[in-house]
């Protein structure tokens, strides 16, 4: 081994060892995993809880009913729609027949069932409208009727839908005014 003149080793001096850690990429790809787990947990809790399915399936008749008035203006073409206590189905008007059909030409509209317990309680223009626990597949056209009509003008049949769960104070309620409007109406002490 050489040793220069102050004695010293020349041969390059090996760095001690320091300790085992984590580099900063292995920190960072651990806080990355971290927050995809955190933020699954997070949606998935908030997606479970009570009144989530009456919600969705109110916003979903909603957008469907604005939907089915943009359609109604835009074609010159009456609508309507008829509900069972575990669903609903959509019907176009067609005045050289004079009948109601079921509209099934458009998937958007397609005939809805209503998912487990939740159940329809309507009222047309004050009135509670008595609905009936299923469609009755082998009717006549002439007994197809919509208890709710979408005017081409885009009005509506005043109505009041409640979608309930278990307690009528509990339900989602949507309501149409004659000019148009709908009004969707979350239950009390939800949020």
């Amino acid at each position: 081994m050489l040793k220069s003149a102050t004695g010293l080793s020349t041969r390059a001096r090996r760095p001690a060892r320091q300790p085992g850690g984590f580099s900063l990429i292995e920190l960072l790809v651990v806080i990355v995993i971290l927050a995809i787990i955190i933020g699954m947990t997070v949606l998935s809790m908030g997606t479970l809880r009570v009144g989530d399915t009456a919600e969705k399936e109110a916003r979903r008749l909603t957008a469907l009913l604005e939907l089915v008035a943009e359609e109604a203006l835009i074609q010159g073409r009456d609508y309507g729609v008829e509900f069972f206590e575990d669903g609903y189905q959509f019907l176009s008007w067609d005045p050289d027949s004079g009948l109601w059909s079921v509209v099934s030409d458009e998937a958007a509209l397609r005939r809805r069932t209503l998912p487990g317990d939740l159940r329809v309680a309507l009222a047309v223009e004050g009135r509670e409208v008595v609905v009936e626990a299923e469609d009755r597949r082998n009717r006549r056209e002439a007994e197809i009727v919509p208890q709710v009509a979408v005017f081409s003008s885009g009005e509506f049949t005043p109505f009041e839908l409640f979608l309930v769960t278990d307690l009528i104070s509990n339900a989602w309620i949507l309501r149409g005014r004659i000019q148009g409007d709908l009004e969707l109406v979350e239950p009390e002490g939800f949020r």
